[in-house]
């Protein structure tokens, strides 16, 4: 296997690559959140106005569309920053471009984790962590379906 190849160590992630798992890993989410919402009887850009609530606090919503797009603008980079992590790990580790289904999979869980662990109990603390029976299996689900977009986006070969 030489060093440019799909799953060889060492392969240097490219950017356009990273990028492109950014979008579709976050598109994956935002179909989520935004149907979620909309099930829910939420206005679709509440989930975006919560994302942009990180910089602006309640204000965002009360901001309409114009804390919902910082809301994207932000959701999208650290998608973006999610697929870069993997990309990077992707160098030391092959066998997360040789198998991108069950690693992305794993790496679902791992956002799961850090995003319902860590991110949210800091933002919302008095409201998680909690175990809401389906959603929260649907959350994971989504996260899942995250990591391996961007698993797979990550091992297709670029020349």
């Amino acid at each position: 296997m030489t060093a440019d190849a799909p799953g060889a160590p060492g392969r240097r992630p490219r950017p356009q690559g990273i990028l492109a798992a950014g979008l579709l890993g976050g598109l994956v989410d935002v179909l989520y959140a935004s149907g979620l919402a909309l099930v829910l009887g939420r206005p679709i850009i509440s989930p975006w106005q919560g994302v942009a609530s990180g910089w602006l606090g309640a204000a965002a919503r009360d901001m309409g569309l114009a804390s919902a797009a910082l809301g994207l603008v932000t959701h999208f980079a650290i998608a973006t920053a999610m697929a870069a992590a993997y990309a990077l790990a992707a160098t030391r580790l092959a066998v997360l471009t040789r198998r991108p289904l069950l690693a992305g999979s794993l790496y679902g869980l791992v956002l799961y984790g850090v995003m319902y662990g860590i991110v949210l109990p800091l933002r919302f603390p008095q409201r998680f962590p909690r175990w809401d029976g389906v959603q929260s299996v649907t959350d994971i689900l989504a996260h899942v379906g995250v990591g391996l977009v961007i698993a797979v986006v990550l091992s297709r070969r670029r020349d």
